[in-house]
């Protein structure tokens, strides 16, 4: 794999075990504000800066040094701060202040790039496109003014040769729309575009003296990427009411503690790589896909000794779904239900002949609706619910899909795989939460006794049948099975999913992990 995938999405390096004593350092970057850009909305095809940067930037942050993480205000770089020289010399005082052995984490949130490659080293044979990271001076009209390529950053990473490092990049050409979306219903993206580049470098660039072929990857450094493919764009999406990134969201709540599944205040490779891999992509609708690479194994990535818990999910759901209209709004909607946004909203309602097409916030058709609009604020709320109820110190369940998360046609056949994240969570019950909110109890039935999960998994294949749009399938795997939920799942089956927190409580009278991945459909 290319690292145009692996600089714009997200990195994290360590290759030896984390000892006791090493020191772990911080360097956090989030820009919103750039120097020559417009505010958004702008004009159609033109840049714009982000919304939600700096809440990356300042949320992590806040986990760094909860974690007890070095990171003084001076590395904390901002908006203006956050320049391409301003980078450098924090990341170059932080290897000046580490000794060997220790552990420094990078993370960048803003706008990635790409630039067609023009000098040596002529590694991008696929594209013969560079990616890169652009900062709040980065200048249109010579682009190469603060920007880094990725050649220039495997250049900066092989100064810390003697470090384990962290290196966490929340920016385009990292993270994938692969389903057709409306780009409209998606909002602001971290897309800084395709520049062709002058020939001449400019005063002090630095100089990349060889490609990022993975073949020749630094020994000391791991990746999580947010997709395979280079060529995919990363959205802001809404966490608390605000604009974030999804992979700078999670990666946060992963280093204070929550990665930490077995308790042992370590995170290992595989810990983050379950961790991250079924949180983004479940809240991104199966658009955004985290890869670690090497694959997630037992090496330790950070320790987490001595620091405080992390503090319990938030459970409630949405209060008041952030909301767009394109054209009229809907009639029905209850008052206080939702806000209306301009960017990165939860639904976005469009307007048509035929009443309105209703999209989510990665720009997925879920339905369309004559009326009722309440009831997509009703599944709204019962998806978030849903994905609170997920267990922090149980590791995920592994779905499988048996094909890829691209929109499926009517009349395909389509497969999943449910697999029991513990040897002990084997009881599985199995719904639907379909694209008009209806609930479809699918899983177990009556019939023969009850046969636990192993670690085969459950496999389900059926054929594509309307209404087409955006389902969502719900895997509940217990220890004991939970007949209070198959009682309830069952008086509910045909209904509308309840938007208050009686799955949750449900979930909750039993030792369960929820797991949940998307159909998306056409005609």
């Amino acid at each position: 794999m290319s690292c145009k995938a692996r600089i714009a999405a997200l990195a994290l390096g360590l290759t030896c075990a984390v000892p006791a004593w090493a020191a772990q350092f911080g360097l956090v970057v989030g820009i919103d504000d750039y120097r020559h850009f417009q505010k958004f909305p702008v004009p159609a095809g033109e840049l714009s800066d982000l919304e939600g940067a700096v809440n990356d930037a300042l949320r992590i942050a806040r986990a760094m040094r909860q974690m007890k993480i070095d990171l003084p205000d001076s590395r904390l770089l901002i908006d203006a701060a956050a320049t391409e020289q301003g980078f450098l010399n924090a990341w170059r005082s932080m290897l000046a202040q580490a000794a060997p052995g220790d552990t420094l984490i990078v993370t960048f949130s803003g706008h990635g790039g790409q630039e067609k490659e023009i000098a040596a080293p002529f590694d991008e044979t696929t594209d013969g496109l560079d990616e890169t990271i652009m900062f709040h001076d980065f200048d249109p009209a010579n682009p190469r003014i603060g920007r880094l390529s990725d050649d220039q950053l495997r250049e900066v990473l092989s100064e810390a040769a003697a470090f384990n490092v962290i290196w966490v990049m929340d920016s385009c050409h990292s993270a994938g729309l692969t389903r057709s979306a409306n780009p409209g219903a998606i909002g602001l993206t971290r897309n800084g575009g395709v520049w062709d580049i002058p020939v001449e470098p400019v005063e002090g660039e630095v100089q990349a003296t060889q490609g990022d072929d993975e073949s020749d990857a630094l020994p000391n450094v791991t990746q999580i990427l947010a997709t395979a493919s280079e060529d995919r764009l990363v959205t802001e999406t809404r966490f608390d009411d605000r604009p974030h990134g999804a992979l700078s969201w999670f990666f946060a709540e992963a280093i204070t503690g929550a990665a930490d599944t077995n308790g042992d205040g370590v995170m290992t490779r595989a810990e983050i790589a379950d961790f991250l891999e079924d949180r983004v992509f479940t809240h991104m609708n199966q658009n955004q896909q985290p890869r670690i690479l090497p694959r997630g194994d037992a090496t330790r990535l950070l320790s987490l000794t001595g620091a405080p818990p992390p503090p319990p999910p938030v459970q409630g759901g949405l209060d008041g779904v952030p909301i767009k209209f394109v054209g009229a709004p809907p009639p029905g909607l209850a008052e206080g239900s939702f806000k209306i946004v301009d960017t990165s909203p939860k639904l976005v309602f469009q307007q048509t002949a035929a009443g309105w097409d209703v999209f989510n916030h990665t720009g997925d058709r879920v339905t369309s609706i004559r009326d009722n609009p309440q009831r997509m604020i009703a599944r709204a709320r019962a998806l978030d619910h849903l994905q609170d109820a997920k267990k922090r110190d149980v590791p995920p369940v592994r779905i499988t899909l048996g094909q890829d998360a691209t929109t499926q046609r009517i009349g395909s056949i389509v497969g999943f795989s449910f697999t029991p994240p513990t040897p002990d969570h084997v009881f599985l019950t199995l719904f639907n939460i379909a694209s008009d909110g209806t609930l479809q109890y699918l899983h177990p039935g009556a019939g023969p006794a009850e046969r636990p999960v192993d670690a085969q998994g459950f496999p389900i294949r059926f054929q594509v049948t309307p209404p087409t749009g955006a389902d969502q399938l719900v895997a509940v795997f217990c220890t004991r099975p939970p007949l209070d939920l198959r009682r309830a799942l069952q008086q509910m089956d045909g209904q509308t999913v309840p938007a208050d927190d009686t799955l949750p409580g449900l979930l909750s009278r039993g030792d369960c992990q929820v797991g949940m991945t998307g159909l998306f459909t056409e005609g």
